[in-house]
């Protein structure tokens, strides 16, 4: 059984194979470019507020929503069959993009700006909206449910068609479901201009929380650490009965803490356990099952959770500590029912585990991949010391980035250390050193930029990973926003 996980390309090809809402529409170099563009600019912006200051509520939400929904309208189209047509440049379909959805683009940003560029007014109008107002909201609304439907499919826009039709058609209802009904304008008003309807408490745990750890289960990822969490699992479990299974279940509970995704867990550790379980004797629905029912446990792996668990955030007001405390004994629960049912099945067909030749030299992995490490242990300390989850995550970004440009996975020199040690040194004084001015931290930041950039260039410090893969993961970890 290899444990190497697959390269990124291969990673991107199986999960727009098997989970459709990762599968985009062909783009011409041009539109891919500026697709690209906006992707990054949406994880850097939720990097640069994680550490820096979050916008003003609103304001926060709209950025986030402006570029989630224009970008679903420029990569997925509105019927299905087009994602297997080859990417054209027309007059009407500029980019293989039909000028409608770069309209609808446009359209969704605006009305979703636009209300943070009345904030000042919004205290004197909701109640009692203007007709630009209603203007904007139905645009929103119509474009919203539209952008659901092409990343979701049906059913979750005709559960909110079906509820905002209930809302308008109230006095038609019988009995005890009969009620006043709303008008639209009062519909709208409700949905677009106040915090309980679409700038809600779901939209913004998404983009607080749920964005920022996405983004750091990807970067990490990409440095290795899930690499060594696989190596780790194929040491303890691989030997025994079934082992590509037991592995599969161990993998998925530590690459869990990284991700709070079930697809990305499934596709990640499924690529290598799925075979290997197949190989020793599993039958494929059941290896198939194995890792699906251990990838789902992802979700409520300490430290990093689905977004769930913000929700309960927001919704109890209790700290995410607390929730990551309660999680944990679930999570146990859960790998040890299904790892008893993967060692049962072992055992009754008598199915062996991986020989010596087959399990990875943990010793070696671990030499080379240690450093990986560190950007957990500081998002878990963060999180522990009990400030913000958001700025645990970007302080488990930045060490990724650290550890990623400035070690190699062997032959590290002094060069190396030094400089990954004195980045380190910025950041927790950038983290902890209890610095309120927003400019001095931008200082302090940017002269920790440029001086990386200077010593790694005159040096000629190469890490494990380059800047290319450093911006694909920035444009990854936002495109899981976009599913």
């Amino acid at each position: 059984m290899t444990t190497a996980l697959p390269d990124d390309k291969t990673l991107l090809e199986l999960e727009q194979k098997f989970d459709p809402e990762m599968r985009f529409r062909p783009l011409t170099a041009a539109a891919a470019t500026v697709v690209g563009a906006l992707l990054i600019a949406l994880s850097l912006f939720h990097y640069y507020t994680a550490g820096f200051g979050l916008l003003q509520e609103v304001t926060h939400r709209g950025v986030h929503l402006a570029f989630v929904l224009g970008l679903i309208f420029l990569v997925f189209p509105h019927r299905h069959a087009l994602l297997e047509k080859p990417a054209e440049h027309r007059l009407l379909t500029p980019g293989n993009v039909p000028w409608f959805d770069w309209l609808l683009a446009a359209a969704v940003a605006a009305s979703v700006l636009y209300i943070p560029y009345i904030f000042e007014d919004l205290t004197f109008r909701i109640g009692n909206p203007l007709t630009i107002d209603v203007t904007m909201g139905t645009i929103l609304i119509v474009a919203l449910l539209e952008a659901t439907r092409r990343s979701m499919g049906w059913p979750l826009p005709l559960i909110a068609i079906g509820f905002m039709a209930y809302a308008l058609a109230g006095p038609a209802f019988p009995g005890l479901l009969k009620h006043a009904g709303a008008s639209w304008p009062q519909l709208v008003n409700h949905q677009y201009l106040t915090s309980q309807g679409i700038y809600g408490v779901a939209v913004g745990v998404v983009a607080t929380y749920v964005f920022h750890f996405v983004l750091f289960g990807v970067l990490a990822t990409r440095i290795g650490l899930g690499q060594l969490f696989l190596d780790v699992a194929s040491t303890l479990a691989g030997r025994y009965a079934g082992g590509p299974a037991k592995v599969s279940v161990f993998g998925s509970a530590m690459f869990g803490m990284l991700s709070g995704s079930s697809v990305a867990n499934a596709v990640t550790v499924g690529s290598l356990t799925i075979p290997a379980m197949i190989r020793v004797g599993y039958k494929r629905e059941f290896a198939g099952a194995v890792e699906a029912a251990s990838s789902t446990g992802g979700q409520i792996t300490p430290p990093v959770l689905g977004a769930a668990a913000f929700l309960m955030v927001e919704f109890l007001s209790v700290p995410y500590q607390t929730i990551i405390v309660a999680a944990a004994i679930p999570a146990f629960m859960h790998f040890f029912g299904v790892f008893m049912q993967v060692h049962f099945e072992a055992k009754r067909f008598g199915l062996r585990g991986l020989t010596e030749d087959e399990m990875p030299k943990l010793r070696e992995s671990f030499r080379a991949r240690w450093p990986t490490l560190i950007p957990l242990v500081l998002l878990i300390a963060i999180l522990v010391s009990g400030r913000t989850p958001y700025l645990a995550a970007f302080t488990g970004i930045s060490s990724c980035a650290i550890v990623g440009l400035t070690t190699r996975v062997q032959g590290n020199t002094a060069r190396h250390w030094g400089l990954m040690l004195g980045l380190h040194a910025a950041l927790l004084v950038l983290v902890f050193g209890g610095i309120e001015s927003e400019a001095v931290k931008l200082a302090l930041f940017g002269a920790a930029l440029v001086t990386a950039v200077v010593l790694t260039r005159l040096f000629k410090i190469d890490g494990r990973i380059g800047t290319p893969a450093l911006v694909e993961a920035f444009s990854t970890g936002a495109k899981y926003a976009l599913a």
